[in-house]
């Protein structure tokens, strides 16, 4: 009698082969979780910056401006910025930017209206202008020159 029960515990009890499983078992189950935890989490903030990215885009189309009569004035730009009729949006700020320099300031042009700037940008060539932070979509202008959207 003491002879079965001792078999029945042999049977029963966890031998090499069964811990080096059930420790596998252990282990994949872990991996398959760290896999899924960081997919998830590359997914929604992929997703949150897809959608933000977006909505900046969507805002930043409403603005059609129209820029001329550039002049250099030393270490100074000046030109005319013009928020066309057909702009859905009040221009609030405005960067100007060229190589090695880059002006961001407040400004007030509503819909309809144009006002003369003058910018303490130095630029040999070429610069960059864009308003309220929509450096998606700038306005690249030459001395001398006209502007070409982007």
């Amino acid at each position: 009698m003491t002879m079965a029960c001792f078999r029945n515990d042999r049977r029963g009890g966890l031998t090499g082969k069964k811990a080096i499983g059930l420790i596998f078992l252990v282990i994949g189950v872990m991996l398959m979780f760290f896999i899924v935890s960081q997919g998830t989490t590359i997914y929604r903030e992929s997703r949150e910056g897809a959608d933000q990215k977006g909505l900046s885009s969507v805002r930043c189309v409403s603005f059609i401006y129209t820029i001329s009569d550039i002049t250099p004035a030393g270490d100074e730009l000046q030109f005319e910025f013009r928020n066309e009729i057909s702009s859905t949006e009040d221009v609030h700020n405005l960067t100007v930017a060229s190589p090695g320099s880059t002006w961001t300031g407040s400004v007030s042009i509503p819909v309809g209206t144009s006002q003369s700037l003058r910018v303490p940008v130095r630029a040999a060539s070429n610069f960059t202008v864009y308003p309220d932070n929509c450096a998606l979509f700038p306005a690249l202008c030459s001395i001398g020159g006209d502007c070409t959207h982007h």
